[in-house]
């Protein structure tokens, strides 16, 4: 089995993008700002740890293979 590696101008290409999708804020951020700007410190933590908590729940489901079965399932297509 042979190893490819890019070349320079793909690479060149995937630093640019990955800086760009780096320096763009997502969802979570702009919900934790929103929350920390309207009410506070408290709630802007309070919103870091529901997020962080949801992530490590999702990422334990995905550990046990839950979304294999989900994505297999007929039942979220029947929607």
């Amino acid at each position: 089995m042979e190893i490819v590696t890019p070349g320079a101008a793909n690479m060149g290409l995937f630093v640019a993008a990955a800086r760009v999708l780096l320096l763009v804020p997502g969802p979570a951020v702009l919900y934790i700002f929103a929350r920390s700007i309207e009410q506070g410190r408290t709630a802007g933590l309070v919103s870091i740890i529901g997020i962080h908590l949801a992530t490590l729940a999702h990422v334990a489901a995905a550990a046990f293979g839950l979304s294999a079965v989900l994505a297999s399932s007929a039942w979220p297509s029947a929607w």
